[in-house]
């Protein structure tokens, strides 16, 4: 375990069970003292093209979801309001490649590199320069952020909480007319050591690639400072708990890299047609009503007693068939099922297998078992109903059965997960119903409510019903209640 000094990280280890240091109050002062903030660089204006449409886009994707928000409120949800992820942003600056990173919340960009070893890290990972205008987001998890709180199941969160955010900036880049591009299937390797991102506990996830039709205005005090002389870079803040919790991680094993496939916009999901409530194919509408779907969206804190009508839920239900740009395969093990309690029409109310052919029931669960099955989160009792989206446990792991089929590959499932999550949060906004995401929950209740298999393991679980704004969502407090903390 490295030597914690003013939480840096030094290569010195000795921790207590080797004797540790004989002044235990010094030694604790230590790790508790604060490291002297680096000096920044002079501000500079955001003067390139592409940047500015990335900032843009994370400003109505992910920061803040438009004009119309609380402060502090984002565009997507996030487990515990954690938001365990940050950005980085390639675009050409002064006619060079320039890379940057992106703090969201203090509205700064750190200048890192520039020069011909971007675009080689680029063409190591298989993806394209952005062209004159257009940018690369690239997003990186920080899982020690939900693991914290969360413990292992925090990684899931974390991917998660990603597909919810990129899914939204191809959202809102195709709002704007320009079909932006996600790409989950690349080598990390070359950028992730252009970005030090390994060594600072961060992950990349994937790569957005936006053109440069996507621009829009820029709003915000945005300015950039120049840190590109690496030599000059002060130490990052780092914490032994975050190396511990990154040590955990480091044991997955290695897995074939799935092929690149070409990208196009198509459904995360296929939904069967001809069933009552599997919505339409019209997706959330037309591209040009999806900016305010996304100022509009929110999380419910509650759900009030009462029925919702049949028409709602399949208007919610039927974003889930919005096309969005990724290099993933059209066929997924992933699978939804929906089941309906409050249906204003009791003939709607049952288990709606949408993906698979499954059996179709008509038992409903009652508002004491969802709370149950919700680690005894009450205030989601009323929910009018909930959509699993769920896997066979032999997609989590083991050997793939064909070369293709995502087998093992935690993460495009959460990211379809997360995605399909965001879809159904704007497609209540549409419908004016109430939503919520849930990732604690009792898998093995849900699994007998919905008549699931045993060897099905839900991923995420959505809540649909009447709002409730009066109430106190549990996630957000310090406590892990939706984990059953107590």
């Amino acid at each position: 375990m490295p030597e914690v000094q003013g939480n840096a990280l030094t290569t010195a280890a000795r921790t207590p069970a080797e004797g540790g240091s004989p002044d235990f109050a010094a030694g604790m002062w230590a790790r508790m003292a604060l490291s002297p903030a680096p000096r920044e660089a002079p501000a500079e204006p955001v003067e390139a093209p592409g940047l500015r449409l990335a900032l843009s886009l994370l400003e109505e994707g992910v920061l803040t979801g438009g004009t119309g928000r609380g402060p502090g409120a984002k565009a997507v949800p996030s487990a515990g309001a954690v938001y365990p992820y940050g950005f980085a942003v390639i675009t050409a600056e002064r006619g060079a490649p320039a890379l940057f990173r992106i703090d969201g919340d203090r509205r700064s960009c750190a200048r890192l590199a520039t020069g011909p070893r971007i675009p080689k890290a680029l063409a190591a990972s298989g993806l394209e320069a952005p062209a004159d205008g257009g940018a690369v987001i690239i997003t990186l998890t920080r899982p020690w952020l939900s693991m914290r709180k969360y413990g292992d199941r925090g990684y899931l969160y974390t991917q998660i909480d990603a597909g919810h955010a990129v899914g939204n900036l191809l959202l809102a880049s195709a709002g704007r007319g320009a079909e932006a591009l996600l790409s989950l299937r690349f080598p990390r390797e070359p950028l992730s050591g252009l970005l030090e991102a390994s060594g600072n506990y961060r992950e990349v996830h994937s790569a957005v690639l936006v053109p440069a039709a996507a621009a829009g205005e820029l709003r915000g005090s945005w300015t950039v400072h120049d840190e590109s002389d690496r030599s000059l870079a002060a130490p990052t803040w780092q914490s032994w708990l975050e190396a511990a919790c990154w040590e955990s991680l480091s044991a997955r094993p290695d897995r074939p890299a799935p092929p690149r496939l070409p990208g196009a916009p198509a459904p995360l999901a296929g939904l069967r047609t001809g069933l009552p409530l599997s919505g339409g194919t019209d997706g959330l509408g037309a591209p040009d009503g999806w900016p305010a779907l996304l100022a509009a969206r929110s999380s419910s804190k509650a759900f009030a007693p009462g029925t919702v009508p049949a028409a709602a839920i399949r208007q919610a239900v039927a974003a889930l068939t919005t096309p969005v740009g990724t290099d993933l395969p059209a066929s997924s093990p992933l699978a939804a099922t929906l089941v309906v309690r409050s249906a204003a029409e009791p003939e709607y109310n049952g288990v709606h297998p949408l993906t698979r052919h499954g059996k179709q029931s008509a038992g409903t669960p009652s508002a004491e078992e969802v709370a149950q099955a919700c680690m005894r989160q009450r205030p989601l009792a009323e929910a009018a109903a909930a959509l699993l989206l769920h896997a066979p446990r032999t997609a989590l792991g083991g050997p793939r059965r064909r070369p293709d089929d995502g087998a093992g590959n935690l993460r495009e499932l959460a990211f379809r997960c997360g995605a399909l999550g965001q879809l159904l949060y704007l497609g209540a906004a549409r419908s004016g119903t109430g939503v919520t995401g849930v990732g604690g929950f009792d898998s093995a209740l849900w699994r007998s409510l919905a008549g699931l298999p045993q060897t099905e393991e839900i991923l995420y679980v959505l809540l649909l019903g009447r709002p409730d704004e009066s109430g106190a969502k549990l996630d957000r407090l310090s406590t892990a209640h939706a984990q059953n903390e107590r």
